[in-house]
Parts: structure tokens; C-alpha cells; sequence
């Protein structure tokens, strides 16, 4: 099944302040369109399961007509001439009737029909939590960009502030003249840069924010923020593991299984038609040009038997093998990129879980050169351009950093995707 319920679109829900991972989850669940696409395919496939089961239940249908008429003739006997009747003298006749039409067999042609379309029932509803899973990935990835975005703002903030101290440092020495005005210059490009830096940090996170509310289906307002991400927690997951659980968890994997069965039950539709049918039929009548009319029934038994269609029974027999195959082959290409995308998101995960460690080291380092530097700084011991450069590496250290964590969780998030795991990681953790 899925938690897919209705084709109707639903109301928007308030987006909170502070957006948790869950809550924009829950609002994209509640409010995709492409969720309520899911659902229409489910409806539709439903349907055609009550159309084909629609074989198995007498056929009942009325009619009544009524006709007015001419009865004009012309008669000649013994090749004299023809003797016409043309007055124009018309009537009335009432036709009523009832006929009911039973199939009593068919060799299993209904049957196989109904089969072929619960299996592709039972694909659509796995296409459906598909549809959801997906969702879910990009809303998390959506999420996990916002959580960037809002953190490099903050980080060109900082860098902002750190050059403004330097700037100030290198102005207040200059004037007391134990160092040249190109300290004073060089701060100031410094500060400048970093401003520019800022602002598009600032149109990154709007984009950012665009291209969650995208993935949420809703269209939402600035002022929400979204969470600091949590501590990463590592899990070692083997390979083996990983691809048994997708295949196993995998919706896709499901609805292949479906697509195969619905394939095989249309071969025995197809082969069907090789054999003859029996059915019945009952009509009653009740007609005449005055009341009280005639009435009559007839009851009909009948027994078709196909000898010559022009080779189109063989040929669509043939056409339903081939499409099996193809939906087999279809199958095999799905599970080598299951294994593909498993393999890619392990590998992915190891990868963003090493970048994480060695970035958080990289800023504590950072952090202690560039006190150290300042210091040296402050004592004469140092230039400008050691500074600079101190400040640099802090503010490349710490942007690597938020990108780590950030690549970090959107690799935990797809890898969960591809072992087919459809609940949200909190904070990407």
C-alpha cells in the first residue's frame, strides 16, 4: 500500500517558524502533486480491475422503441401490370424487450484478464510509494541545502566581522605608525571581498529556500528557518547487507515482480482465444400495433468455435511472449542499478563521513594559526598578508566544513533511498 489516500488536491498546512526535517516530510506528503498523480495511476488501474472482473456477471439490457410507418405495396399477378397501393395509410408499433446474455466458459480468458490487471494494480500501488520515496529524498536533500545555505550566511558573517577587527587592527597601528598603509589597504580589500562573498552566500540561501518550498509542493513564506544539523552518527553497513535490503525493501523491486505476473496472465489471455467459448442467452418481447401486444421469449445456448482469425490469435500470442521478455529484461536492468546505486551511496557515505572528520580538525587548526598569527601581529612580529591569509584558510576551513556535513547527510539520506528505507533521517543524522 501506500500513504498515498486521495487524487484530491489537499489544503496547505501552516509552515512552523523553526521547519523540522519531520514537518517538511509531512508537509510534502501532504500537499505534492506528484503524489496525487501516484494516486490517480492507483485509481484508474483499480478500475480496470472492476472493468475486466465485469466478465463474470450477466449482461441485462432493455429496450423499448416505438415506430410509426407506411405499409404501401404493389402486387401483379400473371405478368399483368403492377398493381400499386400508395394511399399514404400508416400505423404504429410498439417494441419492447429484455435480453439477458451470460459467458458459462471461456478457458480461463476473464480469468487471466482480472489477474493481469490486479498484478498491474498491485504495480501501480508499489509506483506509488515509489513516488513517495522519492519525495521524501528530495525534500530531505532540499532541507539539507537550506541547512547549508543558512550556515555559510553565517559563516561570511563571521568572516565579515574578522575582517573588520583586522581592518581596525591594522588602521590603529598604521596611525601609530609601526605599520604602512598597505596593511590598512590590504584589510580593507580583505573586507570587501568577504561582503561580496556575503551577498551571495545571502542569494544562495534564497535559492536555497525556493527549492525546498519546490520539493514540498507548497508555497510558502520567507520567514521560516530550519534546524542546525545534529551530530553525524556513523553506522557501518557491509555491501552484502545493503543490497538485501534494497532488494528486498526496494518498491521498484516490487512492482517489477507485479509487471512480470500481469505479462504471464496476458500470454494465457492471449492463448485463450485458441478455444471455443460457451454462453447463453434469454430475451423477452412484448410488441404489437395495439394493446394488448404479443409477447415471446427465446432461450439461446451457444458454443463459438474459433477455426480461422488470419494467424492474428498466433501473432498476438506471440506479441504477449515478447513482452514478457521484455518485462524480464526490464527486471534484470533494474537490479543491476539497484546495485549500482547501493554500491555509489556506501561508497559516497564512506567518502563524506571521512571529508566530515578531517574538515572539523581543519578548523580547529585554523582557528589556532589565526590566533597565533594575530598575536605575532599585534606584536610586530608579523605582516599583513599572514594575517590575510590566516583568516583565509579559517573562513575556507569552515566553509568546507559546512559542506562536508551537508554532503554527509545528503549521502546518509541516499543511501537510505536506495536500500529503500522511507523514513526521514532527523537532521540528517
Amino acid at each position: 500500500g501506500t500513504v498515498v489516500a486521495t487524487a484530491e488536491a489537499m489544503p496547505q498546512q501552516a509552515v512552523p517558524e523553526v521547519l523540522t526535517l519531520e514537518k517538511a516530510v509531512e508537509l510534502a506528503l501532504s500537499n505534492h502533486p506528484s503524489l496525487r498523480v501516484a494516486s490517480g495511476t492507483q485509481a484508474v488501474n483499480e478500475a480496470r480491475v472492476g472493468q475486466a472482473q465485469s466478465g463474470f456477471f450477466p449482461q441485462l439490457q432493455a429496450r423499448s422503441a416505438y415506430q410509426q410507418a407506411t405499409a404501401n405495396n404493389s402486387t401483379s399477378f400473371g405478368g399483368g401490370p403492377t398493381i400499386r397501393n400508395t394511399r399514404g395509410d400508416n400505423f404504429g408499433t410498439s417494441q419492447n424487450s429484455v435480453t439477458l446474455n451470460q459467458l458459462l466458459y471461456d478457458f480461463g480468458k476473464i480469468k487471466s484478464q482480472v489477474d493481469a490487471a490486479q498484478f498491474n494494480l498491485q504495480a501501480a500501488n508499489s509506483d506509488a510509494d515509489t513516488t513517495v520515496q522519492t519525495v521524501i529524498v528530495n525534500v530531505q536533500q532540499a532541507y539539507f541545502g537550506l541547512q547549508q545555505a543558512h550556515r555559510l550566511v553565517k559563516v561570511s558573517e563571521e568572516a565579515i566581522t574578522q575582517f573588520k577587527k583586522h581592518r581596525d587592527l591594522a588602521q590603529g597601528r598604521f596611525k601609530a605608525g609601526v605599520a604602512p598603509k598597505i596593511d590598512v589597504t590590504t584589510a580593507e580589500v580583505d573586507l570587501s571581498n568577504a561582503q561580496l562573498n556575503l551577498i551571495t552566500a545571502r542569494n544562495n540561501d534564497h535559492v536555497a529556500r525556493v527549492t525546498l518550498n519546490n520539493a514540498m509542493g507548497i508555497k510558502a513564506p520567507d520567514g521560516y528557518r530550519v534546524e542546525d544539523p545534529a551530530p553525524a552518527r556513523h553506522e557501518q553497513i557491509a555491501l552484502d547487507e545493503a543490497v538485501a535490503v534494497a532488494m528486498r525493501l526496494r518498491p521498484e523491486m516490487t512492482s517489477q515482480q507485479a509487471l512480470e505476473q500481469a505479462a504471464e496472465m496476458t500470454i494465457k489471455t492471449a492463448q485463450s482465444d485458441f478455444f471455443p467459448t460457451v454462453s447463453s442467452s434469454a430475451a423477452y418481447s412484448y410488441s404489437g400495433q395495439e394493446s394488448p401486444f404479443v409477447y415471446n421469449w427465446n432461450v439461446t445456448g451457444t458454443v463459438n468455435i474459433p477455426i480461422f482469425s488470419g494467424f492474428l490469435t498466433k501473432q498476438q500470442v506471440a506479441e504477449a511472449r515478447a513482452n514478457l521478455l521484455k518485462t524480464k529484461a526490464n527486471g534484470e536492468v533494474l537490479r543491476q542499478n539497484i546495485l549500482l546505486e547501493v554500491n555509489q551511496a556506501l561508497l559516497n557515505l564512506e567518502a563524506a563521513k571521512e571529508r566530515l572528520q578531517v574538515t572539523a580538525v581543519t578548523v580547529t587548526q585554523a582557528k589556532e594559526r589565526l590566533a597565533l598569527v594575530e598575536g605575532r601581529y599585534k606584536a610586530g612580529l608579523s605582516n599583513a598578508i599572514e594575517v590575510t591569509d590566516a583568516e583565509v584558510a579559517l573562513v575556507n576551513a569552515q566553509v568546507n566544513d559546512v559542506v562536508a556535513m551537508s554532503n554527509y547527510q545528503a549521502a546518509k539520506a541516499q543511501l537510505d533511498r536506495a536500500t529503500g528505507i522511507s523514513t526521514s533521517v532527523k537532521g540528517g543524522s
